[in-house]
C-alpha cells in the first residue's frame, strides 16, 4: 500500500505545484486496479492497492475540479520486468513509446482519465 498508492499520492501531492496549468501529472496503475475488469480474481494484494491508487486520485481530482491540469491513471499493461517476470508478453523498449504517445496526447486535456498504453479508456 505505501509503495503502490500512498507514496506516489504523496510525491503527487508535494511537487503539483511545479507541474503548470497546461501540464499533466501522471501515476503509473495498473488494469489490475481496474474494479470493472477484475473477472479472474488473483492477485488481491497488488489489485488492492492498485485501485486504491485509483481511487486517490480520483479524490484528488474531484477535490480540484478546476484544475485545468490533465491528470492521467496509466495502465501500461504486462510488462518484462521483476514485477511481470521474464514471460510478461511486452519489453520495457515495446511498451515505453506507446505511452509516450499517450502521455503526450493528454497535455492540455483537463480532467482525471484512466487510459491504457493504446489510449484507450480502463473502466
Amino acid at each position: 500500500m505505501v509503495t503502490n498508492a500512498l507514496s506516489p499520492m504523496r510525491v503527487v501531492e508535494a511537487l503539483q505545484d511545479r507541474v503548470s496549468a497546461r501540464d499533466l501529472i501522471e501515476v503509473m496503475s495498473s488494469g489490475q486496479g481496474s474494479v470493472g475488469n477484475n473477472e479472474k480474481g488473483g492477485h488481491e494484494v497488488y489489485r488492492g492497492t492498485k485501485a486504491a491508487l485509483n481511487m486517490y486520485m480520483r479524490s484528488y481530482a474531484a477535490r480540484r475540479a478546476r484544475d485545468t491540469r490533465a491528470l492521467l491513471l496509466m495502465a501500461p499493461g504486462c510488462i518484462r520486468t521483476q514485477l511481470g517476470g521474464p514471460d510478461a508478453p511486452l519489453s520495457m523498449e515495446e511498451t515505453m513509446p506507446d505511452i509516450v504517445t499517450v502521455l503526450l496526447s493528454q497535455i492540455g486535456t483537463p480532467g482525471l482519465r484512466y487510459l491504457d498504453r493504446y489510449g484507450k479508456t480502463v473502466p
